[in-house]
């Protein structure tokens, strides 16, 4: 072995780039079928309806006048029914603008002709069935009354008391106005084999000037909605909140924007039922995670706290604040960069009782696993302070969340000469995250981990006893009860983009009355689970967050949280101790998280935020083998611990029997481009006669615009990204025809066993696709003679709602002996060597742009 023994991660070689063939076609549905055959019938209907509606909105309108209420000079809302699975783009040919794509199949459009004339029109030509391109009105399946999209659009809590609202009280609301119009983004052109490279970049060349141009009317009809919605809050003498610095409350997506208003409820009333543009509406939540309680003892220490090394990474915590004075935490906090955002309390300290919250989240992050109490300790990376909860540890209601998440970016990364690129968020709600669309919180932290270089890691959220209690005394013990809809994971945890990190148990404790809940590597007993929205695999990651403790015996159980299932951690003082086992919580099992994400950066400075999430997945592991559990289990365990625990050694460093590649920079790729990159194989791994146990892990970590009207990750995304690799057998040559030429399998010996696989039903975990969500981890253990001399992946881009707007990525590929029985890292730093000298690969990484 060579005298060098660092085992740093290693570029990851590339190979090809093209075009992909890609598959796929929705052909139309039995009652879009049965539709056409029936014309007459299903026109007449279509027709019927519309009228019927037309009549309704008429009269509505009369009777606003009537009543001398704001005038509204926009469109009417309609819910409609349409085919599933088709492209809803349909529905501009009818003469709709598409507010929001709601669920199966379920569409709330705008009309700005109040007698749907060109709807009628198109129901005629498919009656009659004058051609070929008439038959878009068979999938129009319903058009629905308008209680039904009140019901589709209001908060499951607003709409239950929906026919309560009191005209005279005062509501604080957040909305969802889209903006898109009929306003269409043009698809990326086709390029024919015969044409030019110039012939082909000239007609780019216009696609984008049009699409540019197309994207700037979205901007400007956004402006006008803006003051229609300010103008019809005024008319009842309402109010778009504002922050202390006077701006406007509003978070923008690009089809959409948000806002917070305080407004009477006659106001609420006119808006939702008269406003055609909403598709969300519901009350601002109250934001508090609860206030620990102490029962710690005093502790002595002895410890010499040294600051961080100037080039330490820089973490933001956005927090109760921080007691910044505290012995273990001053060196490492810049003071005079700390912000608050809680109204007429500009102090950044934590104020909130029973040891703080802010405090212990920023201890976490300081020191991940013990507090010394002697000696030495250098802190690990410095922390910038941003207070937005107050000290009741809840988020007033002047505090807009999404305003929030941008604001930090802002003031720690876009404005400032030491950027912050990883934020802790250990704030979440207290009810599950809602199902219908991206919250604007989450989208927030979409948009600002696709347009910046940042990377949010969230907690996923606590369980209170309460509803511990509740479930438990209906039949659901630990852990069956974290599988109910009241523990899914609470908002803004089911953001794409944030790093989501649940918690598990580091306790076996029991006496002869209490036992902890979940042996240690267990999911927590408050440790919120997933899926999340759409069926993304949440939370990623988990980390040592505590668990409760009950007595034997009780039902419901009598919970309580002894020294000995509790998380150390630092906590404000003097009220108590500098540090204790005192509170529990995913919010403490986060900034463990963040820790390790700011030893990447320091090992990687200069690469993307994006690999920092791509490598903390890659290290994640089950406490469990795959193969040792039954596939309930391996399902159960993806639900609660998702890819598992992360070890700081595994994301920074490899050994001599582990090697991990990676893309060094940032890397883009469009709908319809897919890159390839190989990793040759040593011919002593890879030959028939030998059978070594090798690990297999690969992750890719991508962001993309979202847009928060549409569903699912094809309809939220810019672009969305899989990743496929080479077969038992493939050779790089076969697998690239396959990438770009087939679509399809050509010459191989199989698949290799994964966890996830491509689709729900190819992986061992029935249901779990590693293609859904923007972090998709995979592994799998076979035998090095299944290896192939040269293995390769491929990244593929698919089309989302913006095709100018290219998804980022990172990617990276490990290979482990897991028995250490044969040297990995040399023999394949060695074998890359020898190919790139000999040219058949690439260090470098291919032209982002």
């Amino acid at each position: 072995m060579p005298e060098n023994r660092d085992f740093s991660h290693l570029p990851l070689p590339f190979l090809y780039r093209g075009k992909p063939k890609l598959r796929g076609f929705n052909s139309p549905s039995e009652r879009t079928n049965r539709n056409r055959n029936n014309r007459a019938h299903h026109g007449e209907y279509l027709k019927r309806r519309s009228s019927e509606l037309s009549q309704f909105w008429k009269e509505r309108r009369i009777n606003r006048l009537e009543e001398d209420l704001p005038e509204i000079q926009v469109g009417i809302p309609i819910l409609l029914e349409i085919e599933p699975s088709s492209n809803i783009e349909f529905l501009r040919g009818l003469g709709f603008e598409i507010v929001c794509e709601i669920e199966d199949g379920f569409i709330i459009v705008a009309s700005e002709d109040i007698d749907l004339t060109r709807f009628n029109q198109k129901a005629n030509e498919f009656i009659q069935n004058i051609s070929l391109r008439c038959n878009t009105p068979a999938k129009v399946y319903a058009l629905c009354e308008d209680s039904d999209r009140l019901k589709r659009i209001l908060s499951d809590d607003l709409y239950s008391k929906w026919a309560t609202i009191s005209a005279d009280s005062t509501y604080f609301i957040d909305i969802g106005i889209s903006c898109c119009g009929n306003i269409q983004l043009p698809d990326r052109p086709s390029r024919t084999k015969q044409e030019t490279d110039e012939h082909y970049a000239k007609r780019e060349q216009k696609w984008e000037e049009n699409f540019n141009e197309a994207y700037l009317e979205w901007d400007e009809l956004k402006m006008e909605r803006e003051e229609a919605l300010q103008s019809f809050v005024n008319a009842y003498h309402g109010e778009i909140m504002e922050m202390s610095d006077g701006t406007s409350e509003v978070c923008d997506l690009p089809d959409s924007f948000s806002a917070r208003l305080k407004i009477s409820g006659k106001c609420l009333l006119d808006l939702v039922m008269n406003f055609p543009y909403i598709f969300e509406v519901s009350e601002s939540e109250e934001i508090n995670i609860g206030v620990p309680v102490s029962n710690c003892t005093d502790l002595a220490e002895n410890v010499n706290i040294v600051p961080p090394s100037e080039s330490a990474p820089i973490v933001c915590v956005i927090d109760s604040g921080i007691q910044e004075q505290h012995k273990y935490l001053s060196a490492a906090i810049i003071s005079e960069e700390s912000v608050s955002l809680i109204p007429d309390n500009p102090s950044p300290s934590d104020q909130v009782g029973g040891g703080g919250h802010g405090t212990r989240v920023a201890g976490a992050v300081l020191y991940p696993d013990t507090i010394p109490t002697s000696g030495n300790y250098q802190l690990p990376c410095w922390i910038r302070n941003f207070r937005i909860l107050d000290e009741h540890n809840g988020m007033p209601q002047e505090v807009y969340p999404p305003k929030a998440i941008s604001k930090a970016v802002e003031v720690y990364y876009k404005d400032n000469p030491m950027p912050t690129r990883i934020y802790n968020h250990s704030i979440g709600s207290r009810k599950p995250c809602a199902m219908k669309h991206m919250t604007p919180w989450a989208a927030e932290i979409d948009s600002q981990s696709y347009n910046n270089d940042v990377l949010y890691i969230q907690a996923a959220g606590n369980v209170y006893s309460d509803v511990i209690g509740a479930y438990w005394q209906a039949g659901y013990p630990y852990p069956l009860y974290l599988e109910r809809e009241l523990c899914r994971i609470s908002d803004p945890a089911q953001s794409l983009q944030a790093l989501t990190v649940g918690s598990v148990s580091d306790s076996d404790f029991e006496t002869e009355d209490i036992v902890a809940l979940g042996k240690s590597g267990s999911v927590s007993s408050f440790s919120r689970s997933g899926p999340g929205i759409w069926d993304v695999l949440k939370p990623e990651v988990v980390e040592y967050g505590g668990t409760h403790a009950y007595n034997k015996g009780s039902n419901p159980p009598i919970l309580s949280t002894p020294p000995e299932v509790c998380p150390e951690l630092i906590r404000k003082s003097p009220q108590g101790p500098a540090f204790a086992r005192d509170a529990i919580g995913t919010s403490f099992a986060a900034p463990k998280v963040t820790y390790i994400a700011t030893q990447i950066e320091k090992s990687l400075p200069e690469a993307p935020a994006l690999l920092y999430r791509a490598l903390i997945a890659q290290s994640a592991r089950w406490p469990q083998k795959a193969n040792d559990l039954t596939k309930e289990d391996c399902v159960s365990m993806l639900r609660h611990i998702g890819y598992g625990i992360p070890d700081v050694h595994r994301a920074t460093s490899n050994d001599e029997y582990r090697i991990t590649l990676i893309t060094p920079v940032l890397m883009e790729l469009g709908d319809n481009e897919a890159h390839i990159f190989q990793i040759p194989i040593p011919e002593e791994l890879s030959s028939v006669g030998e059978d070594y146990d090798i690990l297999i892990e690969i992750t890719l970590s991508y962001a993309a615009n979202p847009r928060r009207t549409r569903r699912h990750i094809k309809g939220y995304l810019s672009t969305w990204l899989d990743w496929c690799c080479s077969r038992i057998g493939e050779s790089a040559e076969t697998f690239a025809q396959r990438i770009f030429e087939t679509g399809s399998v050509i010459e191989d010996d199989g698949d290799f066993d994964w966890v996830l696989g491509e689709a729900t039903n190819r992986g061992f975990a029935d249901g779990y696709s590693r293609k859904k969500g923007t972090l998709q981890k995979d592994w799998c253990i076979i035998k090095s003679n299944q290896l192939s001399d040269a293995f390769c992946v491929a990244v593929r881009g698919h089309k989302g709602w913006g095709g100018l707007f290219k998804a980022k990525y990172s990617l990276a590929v490990s290979f482990e002996a897991i028995n250490q029985d044969i040297p990995i890292y040399e023999p394949i730093r060695t074998e890359i060597e020898t190919t790139i000298e000999n040219k058949e690969i690439e260090v470098e990484m291919p032209d982002s742009k």
